[in-house]
């Protein structure tokens, strides 16, 4: 039971840095041409399609940065897209937390206080989850909606972050 509070714990850190840094990461639009096909990308050890048209921001790649909460030590890697104008863009993060693996009851205790739905993308059961300024759950102040798909894979935190909700079933691949 105590590590159930440590993981809740970090993966609530793990979340607010996300769900900060999604917002942010959608309002940069300073990067040029963006790829005319779709690119395959690994982030921690999980393999994404990113969309045509999405070029890496290299200012939110995380590649293993090792962080601590409450003594259990976990990895982050993590890598966000945009396209030139800046008004489309996918996040990626996915945490390692070692030995202890993220569960479905961790990831519904942390979403506990967010509107999300149950859903199945291309074989991946997660939570869907729509952050707006009229959102009654909003973490962030965001005018255009945002989307986020959080799932366990092999034990691990995946957070995908989206300007467009249909981006999720490109990026996850079967």
């Amino acid at each position: 039971m105590k590590f159930n509070r440590i993981a809740i714990l970090a993966i609530l850190a793990i979340l607010t840095v996300v769900l900060a840094g999604s917002a942010s990461a959608f309002d940069l639009g300073f990067l040029s041409g963006g790829s005319s096909e779709p690119q395959e990308v690994t982030v921690g050890g999980i393999d994404f399609l990113i969309p045509a048209g999405l070029n890496e921001n290299e200012d939110y790649k995380m590649v293993d940065e090792k962080s601590n909460t409450s003594g259990v030590d976990y990895y982050i890697s993590s890598a966000g897209f945009e396209n030139d104008a800046g008004d489309k863009a996918v996040y990626i993060l996915v945490g390692d937390y070692g030995e202890y693996n993220v569960t479905d009851s961790i990831i519904e205790y942390v979403l506990d206080d967010m509107d999300y739905e149950k859903k199945t993308i291309n074989g991946h059961d997660g939570y869907l989850v729509q952050e707006s300024s009229s959102s009654g759950s909003s973490l962030m102040a965001v005018e255009e909606p945002i989307y986020m798909f959080v799932y366990e894979e092999n034990g691990d935190l995946v957070f995908l972050g989206a300007t467009d909700e249909s981006y999720f079933s490109d990026m996850i691949i079967e």
